[in-house]
């Protein structure tokens, strides 16, 4: 089977399923580039001593759709 450069999100030797059926494949690309500007946001609350505040976040901060929240958040800002 050729290789391709796809990420899909499955675990091998399991009967657990990690996606839902309608989970989408994304190019090696696209994964890169999201996972780097992850960890960039890591980097930035490690290095500006902002765990303790991100972790309160976290506890205090529910949502269906972060993305979204995101959007509206920067959008209401302009």
């Amino acid at each position: 089977m050729p290789r391709t450069n796809e990420i899909r999100a499955k675990a091998n030797n399991s009967n657990r399923n990690f996606a839902p059926n309608s989970a989408k494949t994304v190019s090696y690309r696209d994964f890169e580039i999201e996972k780097n500007a992850k960890n960039k946001a890591y980097y930035f609350i490690l290095s500006n001593g902002l765990l303790e505040a991100f972790a309160e976040f976290c506890k205090t901060y529910h949502s269906s759709d972060p993305h979204k929240d995101c959007l509206e958040f920067l959008l209401s800002n302009l």
